[in-house]
């Protein structure tokens, strides 16, 4: 069976042996976007486009038989059968979805969306189960290392689907009274977007549940840090109330707190996207900053190269 991570760096196997060159070589790369479009064959044009539409029409056509070329020799030499797995055709290239492969993506995707109508609090113990076994296979964020446009756009929608699915485990294990799993999911949520304030009030929420008052102040102080140095704000009146709360020792979990009379809260839910939609923009602005400034200097050696006699 070929066995596929796309999660973290990537890996292809086939019978213990790994695909060489993957996902780096631009092979290797093609055959991950065919992976993860597998519900769909994919024109010739289109992939030529996609991955050579700075070369003119012809060559970027021949790069794609190359690489096409290239791609079945690599599963080849692990022992593979390529028409088992790919469907190459005069004017469209699919990959087999039916075909004997595990898919990390695929089991992932499946199992989180099966659950997606589930509130974390209601799931039962083997949906649960499940949800922590789907999580576990998110190693780190797709393809961690290469910043093809249609590789963001597929990281970014996996790496929502997972901080979902850790909100859900956090609350399953928090209505169980299972606090310190509960906050461990919530770390690992942080370790993603430490900037989402409602996790840090959650987690101040279990760390009172637990008795660890001096622990929940100090999420709090944690959380106004984060948001004072990477988005340059401050926490919303529903944190800082509950701090007050807290600090006061007046906080009653079994009471939503309730909002200062005279003042209308802003939307928690549209501010909490805000901050975390200006934050993905600027990590992406980064990466495309490093890029660029590696393919200036790419054409600096390479211009210095050419003009040597």
């Amino acid at each position: 069976m070929l066995k596929v991570q796309l999660f973290g760096a990537g890996r292809v196997t086939y019978a213990g042996q790994p695909l060489a060159g993957f996902p780096n070589q631009q092979a290797c790369l093609l055959l991950c976007y065919l992976l993860l479009n597998r519900a769909y064959p994919q024109t010739r044009e289109r992939l030529a486009a996609l991955f050579w539409g700075d070369l003119p029409a012809a060559t970027a056509r021949k790069s794609l038989r190359n690489a096409l070329w290239r791609m079945r020799q690599s599963l080849q030499s692990v022992g593979a059968q390529p028409d088992d797995y790919l469907v190459i055709g005069d004017e469209s290239v699919s990959f087999l979805a039916s075909s004997g492969v595990w898919l990390d993506v695929a089991v992932f995707e499946t199992t989180v969306a099966a659950l997606q109508d589930t509130p974390g609090a209601e799931l039962s113990d083997e949906q649960a189960a499940r949800l922590a076994e789907a999580v576990d296979l998110y190693t780190g964020e797709l393809l961690d290392g290469v910043y093809a446009d249609w590789c963001l756009h597929e990281r970014e929608r996996l790496g929502l689907l997972y901080l979902a699915a850790l909100q859900k485990l956090m609350a399953y294990h928090g209505r169980r009274g299972e606090y310190e799993r509960a906050l461990q999911y919530g770390e690992r949520i942080l370790a993603c977007d430490n900037t989402r304030e409602k996790v840090h009030r959650q987690m101040m929420h279990l760390l009172w549940l637990a008795g660890d008052r001096n622990a929940a102040l100090a999420q709090y102080r944690r959380c106004a840090q984060i948001l004072r140095e990477e988005l340059d704000t401050t926490p919303m009146p529903e944190t800082t109330r509950l701090y007050e709360q807290m600090a006061a020792n007046n906080y009653n979990p079994a009471e939503p707190a309730a909002a200062p009379a005279g003042r209308a809260a802003r939307p928690e839910a549209i501010q909490s996207l805000a901050r975390h939609a200006l934050d993905r923009l600027r990590r992406l602005q980064a990466a495309v900053e490093e890029t660029h400034a590696e393919l200036r200097q790419l054409e600096q050696m390479l211009g210095a190269a050419l003009s040597e006699p």
